[in-house]
């Protein structure tokens, strides 16, 4: 059955990845139609209304675009703890306040109290860190997690490379104030799609 979800899981995957070079190609175009309609606004030739329809339109497919994104990343990072989770289960448990490190996943099994209650912390750290919002892809249960039917009601999944500065900086942060985590360097080796940190717990099947 996990085999099938995660068939299905990159089918639509790849109907999006399909989607996203569309309209990568049709945001060029608009891009370059917006341009020449702002110069004929300059020499007067046409309305201001006329540019803002071409802005607009720009505007809904690069939207789109971040959407398509969004959501394929969620699903690279679905398909990667699913895709992981027999070798996963297969290392030896830690005890608290255990870490291991693999070529392909970095684990600690921190002894504080955690809930998501505590994630407006973690978002405020990378933030003064790193001067940009924390890039959460999902916060407590999903419904991506249902179809896999992982109990991720207390866990966040955070779109960062575990061997990035970001990530490393993430990481230690973690362990000094003793949140667990899982940290996927990617579903392949040397292959970094997927990559992404578990806070919380693992999984566990429903």
């Amino acid at each position: 059955m996990r085999a099938e979800v995660i068939e299905k899981m990159k089918e639509s995957r790849a109907s999006m990845a399909r989607l996203l070079a569309i309209h990568e190609e049709n945001a060029l175009k608009l891009a370059i139609e917006y341009e020449r309609r702002r110069m004929h606004l300059d020499r007067e030739l046409i309305s201001k209304s006329e540019l803002r329809e071409a802005e607009l339109a720009l505007e809904k497919t690069l939207s789109q675009m971040e959407q398509l994104k969004r959501w394929i990343i969620q699903d690279d990072i679905a398909i990667t703890e699913a895709t992981m989770r027999d070798e996963l289960l297969r290392l030896p448990a830690l005890a608290v306040g255990g870490f291991s490190e693999t070529g392909a996943l970095v684990r600690f099994n921190g002894g504080g109290l955690w809930s998501l209650a505590e994630a407006p912390k973690i978002e405020k750290f990378f933030a003064q860190m790193f001067g940009r919002a924390l890039p959460v892809t999902a916060f407590g249960q999903t419904t991506t997690h249902d179809r896999l039917r992982f109990d991720h009601r207390n866990a966040m999944d955070v779109a960062v490379h575990p061997d990035s500065s970001e990530g490393r900086s993430l990481l230690s942060y973690l362990r000094q104030t003793g949140i667990p985590f899982i940290a996927f360097k990617g579903a392949m080796p040397g292959a970094s799609t997927g990559a992404h940190i578990h806070i919380g717990q693992p999984s566990a099947r429903n």
